[in-house]
C-alpha cells in the first residue's frame, strides 16, 4: 500500500464545513455525473428531513444482492451522527469525488462497494452554530451533537427511540456492511496524533473476525497513515488526570455504533481527529483513514470475505455468549505516546491548580496502556425465546435487526426458564430519556406456562443470536429491561388494608410454620424491619396466595425443551 501518492490533490482547504443542504446537492450531482453512483434515501429524522445514501458500486448495481453477486465487499460510512463534530461530512464527498473521477482510485472499488450517509443527525445539522464545541478548533460553523430530540444517536443503536437510529438499523440489516466505519472528533486529553483510532472492543468479536482485525485491518491502517505523515494512536480513556499516568481501551457497549456492530460480526471503525489540530487537518486526517481502510479492504478482500463466515457460522453454533464486559486491569502493555509535557499551574480563574500541556516541550514514552475486556456474566443460549405479543416496542426493534420470529400458532405449554426480578439500581437523572437500570439481580425458575396464540417464538441458531442474548437478558447491561422496555411489571398493582390483612397474616403464620419461622428470623436479625409493622405486612403479603403471580416475572421467557 505505500508506494507513490495518488492523493496528493484530493485534500480539504479552509476553515468551512458544508451545510447538509449543499452535502446533498453535492452528491445528487455527482449521482447525474456518474452511471457508478447512485443517492436515495434510507429513512427520515425524528425531525421529518430524510436521511440519504450514496452509493458507488462501480458498475455492480445499487442493492444488496447485486453488490454481493459480483463477490465485493461492503464498506458503510455513517458521518453526523454528532454533527458538531463535522470532518466526515467533509472528507466523504472528497472521497466520494475522488473514487469516481480518478482511474487510478476507482481501482479500490474492484472488490469493495462504498455507502456513505452523507449526514445521519440532519435535524442537529440543521441546528448550526459557532459555540456547542468550547473544546474544539474550527470550523467556524457546525451543527449540534443532540438531534430534534435532543437525543445523542451514539447512544441509541439498542433502545431505538429515534427514528434516525430505526431508519439506520434497517438499513444496516438490509445491507450487512463488512466494515461499519462512522467520523467524529475528539474530546479529552491534548498530545501529538491527528487522529485516535476506535475499533470494535477485540475481547468482544468472534476470534476469527477478531484476528482478521488485529492482525490485518488495523495494522494496514497504521501503515497507511504512517506512509502519509500522520500519527495515529489507539482511542483511549485516562485512567488518572493525563494520559502519563496511564491509559485504556474503550468499552463500547451495543448502545453504541462499534458495540452494536460486533453483534452482527461487523467489524466497527471510529475515527476520531484531534479536536485541537486544525480543521482542514482533522478533515485530511480522515479522509486518508478512510482511503487507508478502502486500500486493506481491497487487498485482503477473501480474507475479510471469509473471517466474517467464519464469525457468522460460530454465532449460529455457539452454545453460551459473554455479557456486560468489564476491563481486566493486570493485562498491561506498554504504549508508545507521543504526548506534551503537563504542567501544573494556579488557575487565574479559580485559584486552585490547573494542567496546561506545553507545546514546547513534546514528549515520547512510554505508558502503561489496558485494553483487555472480559465478560462478567456467561449466558447459555435457550433453545428459543418468547415474547408476548403485549410488547410491541420490543418486537419492533428485534425485526428491524433482522431477527427470525415465528408466531404461535395456537395456545400452548412450553417448559421454559422465567426470570424473577430482584435488586437492581437505577440511575437518578435521565439518561438519553431513559432512567437506566444496572447491576441487575433475578432468580431464575424452571417452570411449565402456558404461551399464548400469536406470542413470537425467537429460535436460536441463527446469525443474530447474538444481539438477541444482548437485547432480551434481564441482566445485559445494554438489554431491554435495562432500558425500561418492562418497566411496567415493576409495579405492585394491588395492595391490603392493613386492618383487614392482620388477621389473614396470623392465619398464614399459624398454618405454615417454615413460613412463621423464616418471619422470626427476619425479625430478628433485621431490627429496622422489626420496627416497621408495614414493612412485616408487606414481606408477609409478597407471600400470600393474595400477591399478584406477575410481580417482577420478567414477561421474556426462555425455552428449554
Amino acid at each position: 500500500m505505500a508506494g507513490k501518492d495518488l492523493m496528493a490533490q484530493w485534500t480539504f482547504e479552509g476553515d468551512t464545513s458544508v451545510t447538509w443542504q449543499q452535502a446533498i446537492e453535492r452528491y445528487a450531482y455527482l449521482d447525474s455525473l456518474h452511471t457508478g453512483a447512485k443517492l436515495t434515501t434510507i429513512g427520515h429524522d425524528d425531525d421529518g428531513h430524510p436521511i440519504h445514501l450514496f452509493i458507488i458500486s462501480d458498475g455492480s448495481g445499487f442493492t444488496p444482492d447485486s453488490i454481493r453477486a459480483t463477490g465485493k465487499n461492503i464498506l458503510w460510512v455513517t458521518n453526523g451522527i454528532h454533527p458538531g463534530e463535522p470532518d466526515g461530512i467533509d472528507a466523504s464527498l472528497i472521497l466520494a469525488q475522488a473514487l469516481l473521477e480518478s482511474d487510478q482510485l476507482m481501482g479500490l472499488l474492484v472488490n469493495t462497494a462504498v455507502c456513505i450517509v452523507p449526514v445521519y443527525n440532519v435535524s442537529g445539522a440543521l441546528n448550526r452554530g459557532s459555540f456547542s464545541r468550547a473544546n474544539q478548533d474550527g470550523p467556524k460553523e457546525y451543527g449540534f451533537r443532540g438531534n430534534a430530540k435532543n437525543l445523542d444517536l451514539n447512544r441509541d443503536f439498542m433502545k431505538m427511540d429515534s427514528e434516525n437510529a430505526r431508519s439506520l438499523v434497517a438499513a444496516l440489516t438490509a445491507w450487512d456492511p463488512d466494515i461499519y466505519f462512522e467520523t467524529h472528533v475528539s474530546d479529552g486529553a491534548d498530545h501529538q496524533y491527528i487522529m485516535a483510532l476506535l475499533a470494535t472492543q477485540k475481547d468482544k468479536l468472534s476470534k476469527p473476525l477478531a484476528d482478521f482485525m488485529t492482525v490485518t485491518l488495523i495494522p494496514g491502517q497504521y501503515a497507511w497513515m504512517q506512509h502519509k505523515g500522520m500519527l495515529m494512536c489507539p482511542y483511549f480513556e485516562t485512567t488518572g488526570s493525563i494520559p502519563e499516568e496511564g491509559l485504556q481501551g474503550f468499552n463500547d457497549g451495543p448502545r453504541y455504533s462499534s458495540g452494536h456492530a460486533a453483534l452482527f460480526n461487523r467489524i466497527g471503525i471510529i475515527s476520531e481527529s484531534h479536536m485541537l489540530k486544525p480543521y482542514p487537518d482533522r478533515v485530511n486526517a480522515t479522509l486518508q483513514l478512510l482511503f487507508g481502510t478502502l486500500a486493506v479492504m481491497n487487498e485482503h478482500n477473501v480474507q475479510l470475505r471469509e473471517a466474517r463466515a467464519a464469525a457468522n457460522s460460530a454465532t449460529a453454533r455457539a452454545g453460551e455468549f459473554g455479557l456486560n464486559w468489564r476491563l481486566d486491569t493486570a493485562v498491561v502493555e506498554d504504549l508508545p505516546w507521543k504526548g506534551f509535557a503537563v504542567k501544573r499551574e494556579t488557575s487565574a480563574v479559580t485559584g486552585l491548580p490547573r494542567i496546561r500541556y506545553d507545546h514546547a516541550e513534546p514528549t515520547d514514552i512510554l505508558v502503561p496502556w489496558r485494553d483487555a475486556y472480559r465478560p462478567s456474566l456467561t449466558v447459555r443460549k435457550p433453545k428459543a425465546y418468547i415474547v408476548p405479543r403485549q410488547w410491541q416496542a420490543v418486537v419492533e426493534r428485534l425485526r428491524l435487526n433482522g431477527v427470525q420470529m415465528e408466531p404461535l400458532a395456537k395456545d400452548t405449554v412450553l417448559t421454559v426458564e422465567q426470570d424473577s426480578i430482584g435488586d437492581f439500581i437505577t440511575v437518578s437523572m435521565a439518561y438519553e430519556g431513559h432512567y437506566l437500570h444496572r447491576n441487575i439481580h433475578m432468580v431464575r425458575n424452571r417452570r411449565q406456562v402456558a404461551a399464548h396464540a400469536g406470542d413470537w417464538r425467537i429460535p436460536m441458531g441463527n446469525l443474530t443470536d447474538r444481539y438477541v442474548v444482548e437485547a432480551l437478558e434481564s441482566q445485559a447491561d445494554d438489554g431491554f429491561f435495562a432500558w425500561n422496555f418492562f418497566d411496567a411489571l415493576l409495579q405492585q398493582k394491588e395492595w391490603f388494608d392493613d386492618y383487614v390483612f392482620e388477621d389473614l397474616a396470623a392465619r398464614m403464620l399459624a398454618g405454615d410454620p417454615s413460613l412463621a419461622g423464616e418471619f422470626k428470623t427476619k425479625r430478628a436479625s433485621d431490627a429496622s424491619f422489626a420496627a416497621d409493622a408495614q414493612a412485616q405486612l408487606t414481606w408477609l403479603y409478597r407471600r400470600s396466595p393474595w400477591m399478584e403471580p406477575g410481580y417482577r416475572k420478567y414477561p421474556v421467557l426462555r425455552e428449554v425443551e
